[in-house]
């Protein structure tokens, strides 16, 4: 049994939606070189946005975080109050209007936490977020940070 979830306060998203894209099958003219024909191995979370298929349809998983107020529900079927990340994670807010359109902070604007992906370059499920202002260009991704036990944070900017 979870323990019952705590009361979103107003930079927590509710939840969350992780999108699973399949590997790219690596192209036999482009991967020539490599020894066997397998792809380049990728060491760089920089570079993980090539390996993924993002024309495929992804398996989404949601995750609930914490608890709207005055027993609202966390809408994870509609975009009105969602805030896509990347091509991976989407925040889900009881009001996104309670969140600032105006970023202050030059470092992180977003922070996402949860237990790292066997590759390392993302979570497997999102325990907990913070978002202090939404920013009207869209997020850059910040190097990845070693968190509690399991978990890593995936921190991101204003573009």
């Amino acid at each position: 049994l979870k323990p019952a979830l705590s009361q979103c306060k107003r930079t927590s998203p509710c939840g969350a939606t992780l999108s699973t894209y399949p590997l790219l099958e690596p192209d036999a003219e482009e991967s020539s070189g490599f020894g066997s024909g397998a792809a380049p191995p990728v060491y760089d979370e920089i570079l993980t946005h090539e390996i993924y298929d993002l024309n495929a349809t992804p398996e989404l998983q949601n995750s609930t975080i914490c608890s709207c107020p005055e027993d609202t529900v966390c809408d994870f079927e509609s975009e009105k109050n969602a805030v896509k990340i990347d091509y991976h994670v989407t925040l889900r807010f009881c009001n996104l209007e309670s969140i600032s359109s105006v970023c202050k902070r030059h470092d992180v604007n977003v922070r996402v936490i949860g237990a790292a992906q066997a590759s390392g370059d993302s979570v497997q499920e999102v325990s907990k977020a913070m978002m202090f202002c939404n920013c009207p260009n869209g997020f850059s991704r910040q190097p990845v940070e070693v968190w509690e036990g399991p978990d890593i944070s995936l921190n991101y900017k204003c573009l």
